[in-house]
């Protein structure tokens, strides 16, 4: 999404506008190797959003439910990180420009 959005203010008319919103960093939420964590190193993307696959977390779940009989909870959150570290962020934020 945060592509599609960077794209549509590429391809504004008005050079004013574009320039202003592609001054802003854009974060996504595609943290695969060769898509949203390329887009940050190229700078096309400040940050994304890495959320590691949760099928092992499932099949662990299921198997646990069946041999203890009791429920998983209802809701299970999967641990994400962030591409590049929240302090790599900080710190760049506070270099000069």
């Amino acid at each position: 999404m945060a592509m599609g959005a960077r794209k549509a203010v590429q391809e504004a008319v008005d050079l004013e506008h574009r320039e202003r919103w592609l001054s802003l960093p854009f974060a996504g939420c595609d943290g695969m190797p060769k898509t949203g964590q390329a887009w940050v190193r190229s700078g096309l993307l400040a940050a994304t959003v890495i959320v590691p696959a949760n099928a092992g977390l499932a099949i662990e779940m299921l198997t646990k439910t069946i041999h203890s009989g009791v429920m998983p909870p209802e809701r299970t959150f999967t641990d994400v990180r962030s591409y590049p570290s929240i302090e790599e962020i900080a710190a760049r934020r506070k270099a000069p420009i």
